[in-house]
């Protein structure tokens, strides 16, 4: 059983087969998806995709868009994280690669969601980028910190370290498999194979083999295949381990 704990399958990139692409991921041995809204204007689009089977969601503001939450979407997420399918709330955090955000806003909005996190015990699907010494700093220093994801890890073999120590895990993309990601690789060699998550972030980030090409569930072997190469383990192996790493994080058990 294959979980891709990381998809945004309600981007309008899928909007002219968005059926077709479900039927291919259950097919590859993809049997849970979790949905990430994270941008205010799809949520309820997002949560009328996961009333089929075998789909979950995370709901979140994305640093990108932390200059337009207003108080009325802090309300309105409150109350979304109360739906049945809602396991997570993310992606949220810091982009200082971007900055589509100003970086004190990036950190209230930030902060204000942790809160919400810690006061309904909901797992926290974290993106960062550029901003890993800062986001180290918030988390270490939150008390009562939930548990969560470093979606799509990008930062140093060190920073992944502290950030596992701190209680995280670590998501794994696509990129994994490009041929100079040297660093990813390394993260994964020295990461105990507990503390990882295989993820698309599909229409993103697709694998080596489709690199270029819109991602989709589907593709996640490819992400699994290169885990079990690295650390040097069947294929059933790694998607064994990975596949109960994401259930115990989520609780997205049968």
């Amino acid at each position: 059983m294959i979980i891709d704990t990381h998809a945004h399958l309600t981007d309008p990139k899928f909007d002219a087969d968005r059926e077709e692409v479900l039927k291919r991921a259950f097919e590859s041995g993809v049997n849970k998806i979790i949905e990430i809204a994270c941008e205010t204007e799809l949520w309820d689009k997002a949560g009328e995709f996961v009333k089929k089977d075998n789909l979950f969601i995370s709901y979140g503001i994305h640093p990108h868009e932390a200059a337009k939450a207003r108080e009325k979407d802090f309300e309105k997420l409150e109350l979304l994280l109360h739906e049945k399918k809602a396991v997570a709330i993310g992606e949220i955090g810091l982009d200082y690669h971007y900055d589509f955000s100003p970086r004190k806003t990036q950190r209230e909005v930030f902060l204000k969601q942790l809160d919400i996190a810690k006061k309904y015990n909901k797992t926290l699907v974290i993106h960062c980028r550029s901003a890993y010494e800062e986001l180290i700093r918030i988390l270490k220093n939150y008390e009562g910190l939930p548990k969560g994801v470093i979606h799509c890890f990008s930062g140093t073999p060190e920073e992944a370290k502290i950030l596992v120590e701190t209680g995280f895990l670590l998501g794994i993309d696509g990129p994994v498999t490009f041929p100079k990601s040297d660093k990813a690789r390394q993260i994964v060699s020295e990461t105990d194979i507990s503390k990882l998550l295989i993820e698309t972030d599909c229409p993103y980030l697709a694998p080596q083999k489709y690199r270029g090409q819109r991602n989709e569930p589907a593709y996640i072997v490819e992400t699994l295949q290169k885990i079990a190469e690295i650390k040097n383990i069947s294929y059933e192996e790694a998607e064994k381990i990975t596949c109960e790493n994401a259930v115990r994080l989520f609780g997205i058990g049968d």
